[in-house]
């Protein structure tokens, strides 16, 4: 391995932990939590699970933004990391004693930690790397990002079934709280070893701390930099897409596909390979350099995918291989617009940008979780994949004619 990259290790295996209890966790509590409650509630505590993890990234993002801007983004992410053990202690009590609300709890600090250490996470890449090392550096993170996802969602599906195995039962909560309090330890010990390059901390800008004033300064300010917003909300909604998708498969893969817990875990675990496998691929293309007419390839490959699925509402296989490239496009179209905002911002101001993102990103989440919990309920999840792809054409469209640079391969055709 290249010297150089071996600067970036540690805040890969600090996110990549970050990310993996994030999910195991969430998963946990919806494959275990919802057994303790009628099947009926399935529903509510999947959209409960959702937004309790969005909605600190809401009410908290003006405050991450300014931490971020005034402060070392080395020593936010080492305490952030440092508070996650014992919230992960809460959440291991909510589930020795089978109870949701504290669970849940759990669930919201893990949101609220997340939250005020994001800014920091991505703000710091391009102290690690430098401007050239943004594709790379975004492209690799969003890779092990989807790493973390498959391996807590796979790792949450089966420690689920060990209900099943009458061996393994009695120690299936002891798995449980020992992993993610582990998980936490180690990416705290991880976290110490980040060492960047930061530039001074600015803390003469006043920030407003409210969520409303917050974003619509940022919005204003934003406007300076031809197509930044447009990015900004296409990648919220790149995330509401793919927050829909989570929710939905659970109860596609149990109620119509008829699939165990294991089964379904396993597919959500293949759909993280297909997002880190596109955001792997287009790092490598980009080869330091932006490349926005990406954006449109991914968004129109997420389309097709998700179309077929609710037009042929495929067998287990088939819709598999569709779930991972409507994934696999997903990656593609995501890297482009992160990489965006990290090479166009200038300075600690880039740490106010991220928290902008970040409130209209998990906005549009919180938003995704409303949207599931009112069609599932009143349909079905096949309606669920018509409205994801409905979704995702309006964004393919819009993304293709508003962002400087999405036109680029038709313009060289032209050419």
């Amino acid at each position: 391995m290249d010297k150089s990259k071996f600067r970036w290790i540690p805040l890969f295996i600090t996110n990549f932990l970050g990310v993996l209890n994030d999910n195991y966790l969430k998963y946990l509590i919806l494959f275990i939590g919802t057994t303790w409650l009628s099947q009926e509630h399935e529903s509510i505590i999947i959209m409960m699970a959702s937004g309790l993890f969005v909605i600190p990234y809401i009410l908290f993002s003006p405050i991450a933004g300014k931490l971020a801007r005034d402060h070392s983004k080395a020593k936010i992410i080492q305490r952030a990391k440092l508070y996650e053990i014992p919230i992960m202690i809460i959440a291991s009590i909510g589930f020795i004693i089978h109870n949701i609300p504290v669970a849940m709890i759990g669930i919201f600090l893990m949101g609220l930690q997340s939250a005020l250490f994001s800014p920091a996470k991505y703000g710091i890449i391009r102290d690690i790397g430098g401007k050239e090392g943004i594709p790379y550096g975004t492209g690799s993170m969003e890779m092990l990002t989807f790493l973390g996802v498959l391996i807590g969602t796979f790792a949450a599906g089966l420690v689920s079934d060990i209900s099943l195995s009458e061996s393994w039962a009695p120690y299936q909560i002891i798995i449980v709280c020992s992993t993610i309090i582990g998980f936490a330890f180690i990416g705290w010990l991880s976290s110490l070893k980040i060492k960047p390059k930061e530039s001074v901390p600015d803390d003469d800008e006043d920030t407003s701390l409210n969520p409303f004033i917050f974003i619509r300064n940022s919005f204003i300010w934003s406007k300076q930099i031809k197509g930044l917003n447009v990015v900004i909300f296409g990648l919220a909604t790149f995330w509401a897409i793919g927050s829909l998708l989570q929710m939905n498969i659970i109860p596609h893969c149990r109620s119509v596909l008829n699939l165990s817990d294991t089964a379904t875990g396993t597919i959500m675990a293949l759909v993280a390979i297909g997002i880190g496998a596109g955001c792997y691929l287009t790092g490598v293309i980009s080869n330091r350099k932006l490349k926005m007419y990406l954006v449109p390839i991914g968004g129109l490959g997420m389309g097709i995918s998700v179309t077929l699925i609710f037009l042929l509402n495929p067998s287990t296989t088939w819709f598999t291989i569709l779930i991972i490239l409507t994934a696999f496009f997903a990656g593609i179209f995501k890297i482009p617009l992160n990489a965006f905002i990290q090479s166009k911002v200038e300075g600690r101001k880039l740490g106010i940008i991220l928290a902008y993102n970040n409130l209209v990103l998990f906005s549009f989440i919180l938003v995704s979780a409303g949207i599931f919990g009112y069609v599932e309920t009143k349909t079905n999840s096949i309606v669920v994949f018509a409205t994801i792809a409905a979704i995702t054409w309006a964004i393919t469209i819009i993304t293709w004619l508003r962002i400087p640079g999405a036109m680029k391969v038709k313009q060289k055709a032209n050419g």
